[in-house]
């Protein structure tokens, strides 16, 4: 039997084209997603959050549900597309069982070809992916890992597991149906439902579920856990009957209306009717897919387009320079520049005090309203009366001696006294207005002082050197968010993609009578756009509303929540867009 199944793939090779590559890219995705999910040390060495894990470990389980959704729906696809023949095979004499053990065999056979093509097509993209965005985001990440013997253990039993279960699933339904069916399955045709009492109830409800998950979204971290909970529920639930009931109720109320009579808006609205009931629950785990995918990627690229005003607000001045080869003349909008005097001894740098009294130096201080902060001016009498004040001393110390925190600064009293410690040398602080207006200047300057001195960029005071130790923290952050990003996204847009081509026997009757009745190429080619349009542009209208009123959670994490959006939303509809694209161009060519 096993030959025979071999055998049944190769003839069928060309209808299961569409399902094997589907197959192969979910598998590739589910290993790129589990080798950072399952790399504890590359998790934990590029993130200050420590929920991270965990974070990861719920990205690789909704992932799996989609998986399994998608997998269900494939090996559906793969019992419509031999039904006829295995009632043809019964006819002939074949038992149950022995048709039973054909499929099974099918199944599982099709699942390891794809899943082990699948994960070696995951270390290339996991590789590609991973040196694309590090070179994007100018980081290098600790602990990152290419290969994983546990992600392809745990894609390869996943998937085998998937499709053992659902093999079995359908080897039941295959035993309960009669010959006759089996025969005739590819020339049924299902109505859909239409309860006129129940459908706008639950069209209402739905609608007022999301509303509501949205109302909440806002003070989600004032309610806690159970409110994540709560919110969560009702934004799936929401979401399901919206668009199994909601999209419904409107779709009923359209036929009849001139809107719905122009051109072949009737064709489209009956499209969508016949189309609902099966797409429902796959329609609604893909929208919510989409505003994880979208708010990861917001979430990371926020934390990252921050970090200059971050590293700028809690700094007394830019840069320093201990190098005199290092030129400040080209900085722009310069608000304050001043050279001091120090001397190194055992250890210990030490400041002349006489010269802040000319030349006050400036510290951050806070103000006692919130986290807000201001410069402080002080002088030298101050900082030999008043111990613990000189932390602008200590971080310009620090960078003299190339530590990352615990060097000594001692204020004298005099340039007689700091000179008796050692050499004197000179250190140059600048402050500029804007560090973002002149970041590739000063990251300039930053290297060159770090090849001139030895200091490293991270050890180096100012705005360059925490804004360098910033992005070091939140660098792998950034790069999980928009990985996980596009992990989703692209799980989600292939599911929805090759969901769509896996029913294109259906669709190719309906299409064919409109060719029969005078429609144009063109004009098909214009339907199909707007019919598989409706299907791609629900997802994401209401993942973005996900995004959009999910994003204040984060306030109490970042300044702006929103600072990421809109690069995320362009570079997911771009990516979603080429999907589209794809699905319209493969479908076209279905048709035909």
């Amino acid at each position: 039997m096993f030959q025979i199944a071999l055998k049944s793939l190769r003839a069928k090779w060309r209808d299961y084209t569409v399902l094997f590559v589907g197959l192969v890219i979910s598998a590739a995705i589910f290993y790129m997603l589990s080798a950072i999910a399952l790399n504890r040390d590359f998790l934990l060495n590029n993130s200050s959050i420590g929920l991270i894990v965990p974070v990861f470990m719920v990205g690789e389980f909704l992932l799996g549900v989609i998986t399994f959704v998608y997998l269900n729906f494939a090996n559906s696809f793969l019992l419509r597309l031999r039904q006829s023949e295995y009632g043809l095979m019964s006819m002939l004499g074949a038992k149950k069982s022995q048709i039973g053990d054909l499929l099974m065999q099918e199944t599982l056979a099709l699942g390891v070809i794809s899943t082990v093509i699948g994960i070696f097509a995951g270390i290339g993209l996991t590789a590609a992916s991973g040196n694309f965005l590090m070179n994007l985001l100018d980081t290098k990440l600790a602990n990152w890992s290419v290969f994983s013997f546990n992600a392809a253990l745990a894609t390869l039993v996943f998937f085998v597991a998937l499709f053992f279960i659902n093999g079995l699933y359908n080897r039941g339904r295959l035993s309960k149906q009669d010959t006759l069916t089996l025969l005739t399955a590819d020339k049924q045709v299902s109505q859909p439902k239409r309860h006129k009492l129940l459908d706008p109830l639950l069209g209402l409800v739905g609608l007022g579920l999301l509303i509501l998950s949205y109302v909440m979204m806002p003070g989600i971290v004032n309610l806690g856990l159970y409110g994540f909970i709560v919110v969560l529920v009702l934004n799936v639930w929401g979401t399901y009957w919206f668009v199994s009931r909601t999209l419904k109720m409107v779709t009923y109320a359209l036929r009849g209306s001139r809107f719905n009579n122009r051109g072949l808006r009737s064709f489209l609205n009956g499209q969508l009717l016949f189309r609902l009931p099966e797409y429902q629950r796959i329609l609604t785990v893909i929208s919510v897919m989409f505003g994880l995918a979208l708010g990861a990627m917001s979430v990371g690229q926020g934390y990252y387009r921050a970090l200059p005003q971050q590293a700028q607000s809690g700094q007394p001045f830019t840069a320093a320079y201990t190098s005199d080869k290092i030129s400040t003349s080209n900085l722009k909008d310069i608000t304050w520049e001043a050279t001091y005097h120090y001397s190194v001894n055992k250890g210990k740098v030490y400041f002349n005090g006489d010269e802040f009294n000319e030349k006050k130096l400036p510290t951050v201080v806070e103000t006692g309203k919130g986290n807000d902060t201001r410069i402080k001016w002080l002088t030298g009498d101050y900082l030999l009366a008043t111990p613990g004040s000189e932390y602008t001393l200590t971080s310009i110390a620090n960078q003299i001696l190339d530590k990352q925190y615990g060097a000594t600064a001692v204020v004298t009293h005099n340039e007689s006294e700091m000179a008796v410690e050692g050499d004197v040398k000179s250190v140059r602080l600048v402050t500029v207005k804007s560090f973002a207006a002149n970041e590739a200047t000063l990251t300039a300057n930053a290297k060159r002082e770090a090849r001139l001195t030895g200091t490293a960029m991270n050890h180096q005071a100012g705005v360059p050197g925490m804004f360098t130790l910033l992005k070091n923290v939140f660098g792998g952050l950034e790069f999980m968010g928009i990985f996980l990003g596009i992990a989703f996204l692209a799980m989600l847009a292939s599911t929805l993609m090759f969901k769509v081509l896996s029913g294109v026997a259906d669709d190719k009757r309906r299409y064919r009578i409109l060719t029969m009745i005078g429609t144009s190429k063109r004009q098909v080619t214009a339907t199909v756009v707007k019919d598989l349009g409706v299907l791609f542009f629900i997802p994401l209208v209401i993942g973005t509303l996900d995004v959009i009123f999910g994003l204040p959670m984060f306030k109490a994490l970042m300044a702006d929540p929103y600072v990421g959006f809109m690069p995320s939303l362009i570079a997911i509809v771009v990516l979603y867009v080429i999907y589209f694209v794809m699905t319209v161009i493969l479908y076209r060519r279905l048709l035909k």
